[in-house]
């Protein structure tokens, strides 16, 4: 959350230049980073999930509890690939009771997965631009790139979050018209 691990693991894999021993350390090591994270965030979940059903969260924890009790567990490898759901997933999944043995093996083969997406593409475009000295290789292709596709990602989040705060407005308001006026 201080410093996204999403970004860490990029540089890490890029930083592995051309040796694979090092790409293969990395990359298990941020497996294994990931792993402990999400163990100690479904606790927590589990501790406080408890307390947050009596809270206004209370009545979507226990919608997302139905939910997740289909076949929208298959979800939680893929959390791992945005940084907030990275962050929250695990913890909502403690707080939403799911049990361990069924949110531990696809909590994990999702760490499989995105950290290996993550550590790949920082490792291949390490090989692409970075010189033996770490300085950059002056490629234009690269930069603008990057530049599309940087703000393709701001654009399509800004999307989201707005989209996202427009629901939950529209929902508030709808609760509070549904509410009887205070003194009838």
């Amino acid at each position: 959350m201080v410093f996204p691990g999403v970004v860490l693991m990029f540089l890490g894999g890029a930083n592995a230049g051309a040796s694979v021993s090092q790409f293969v350390f990395v990359y298990l090591m941020a497996v294994t980073g990931t792993a402990l994270g999400d163990t100690v965030s479904y606790g927590f979940g589990r501790w406080g999930g408890t307390w947050m059903l009596s809270t206004k969260m209370g009545p979507s924890l226990r919608m997302g509890a139905e939910v997740m009790r289909g076949r929208a567990r298959w979800l939680i490898p893929f959390y791992h690939l945005h940084s907030m759901t990275r962050a929250v997933g695990p913890f909502g999944a403690g707080a939403l009771h799911i049990p361990l043995r069924v949110w531990l093996p696809l909590d994990y083969l999702g760490a499989f997965i995105a950290n290996g997406i993550w550590v790949g593409s920082g490792f291949i475009l390490g090989r692409a631009v970075l010189n033996d000295d770490g300085t950059l290789d002056e490629s234009p292709v690269v930069r603008i790139g990057l530049i599309v596709v940087g703000l393709a990602w701001f654009f399509l989040m800004r999307y989201i979050f707005a989209r996202r705060m427009r629901e939950i407005r529209e929902r508030d308001e709808a609760s509070v018209e549904g509410s009887p006026a205070p003194g009838s």
